[in-house]
């Protein structure tokens, strides 16, 4: 009987997915992620507790892709921004339905991931200026505006891309921009 209870679980978690990723959190509904997974109402509340259960299980294993995404692969120290480009096209496309949920769901997670990648970026942002010309800089705040403008790029081009050879151009064309030489750039 597991099996059973596995398949039904997988059939309400790729409803779910579909109804965030077309809805958002607020809009979606419990009813029609029941009726697209083919199960009754009840059913669901066997498996999730409400709506909110059930979102934090389609979008807490994303957070945790980024995380670990983050500290393994972007802004890899050696690798050229078009290897990381490379990087973030594939993890982009990899949990396109679960960022776009994130992103329309308007959440706390939503605001966490946000900051999450924010202050991540920044920090590395800070690490290469402060290792190529520590005395040039003098807004304390300027890794953090760069960081929030390149992810505000990236995510324009995720979302509003879909050719993946034309998301890795444009993703590494934005990369060059913001941290293509940068050493050269301060001061």
């Amino acid at each position: 009987m597991q099996y059973l209870k596995d398949t039904v679980r997988d059939k309400i978690y790729a409803a779910a997915i579909e109804e965030f990723k077309n809805f958002g959190y607020q809009e979606a509904s419990i009813r029609n992620i029941a009726t697209n997974a083919g199960i009754s109402l009840g059913n669901i509340y066997r498996y999730y507790q409400n709506k909110e259960a059930l979102y934090i299980a389609v979008v807490q294993p994303l957070m945790e892709s980024v995380k670990e995404f983050v500290e393994t692969k972007f802004f890899v120290d050696g690798a050229s921004l078009k290897e990381v480009a490379g990087f973030v096209v594939e993890f982009m496309d990899q949990h396109d339905d679960e960022i776009v949920i994130l992103r329309r769901g308007n959440t706390d997670y939503y605001r966490t991931f946000s900051e999450f990648l924010e202050k991540a970026t920044a920090a590395r942002i800070s690490e290469g200026m402060e290792r190529n010309n520590p005395a040039k800089i003098k807004n304390p705040q300027l890794a953090t505006i760069i960081a929030r403008a390149f992810l505000h790029c990236l995510f324009d081009i995720i979302y509003s891309i879909k050719d993946k050879r034309l998301r890795t151009e444009y993703v590494e064309e934005v990369m060059m921009f913001y941290f293509g030489h940068l050493d050269t750039r301060l001061g």
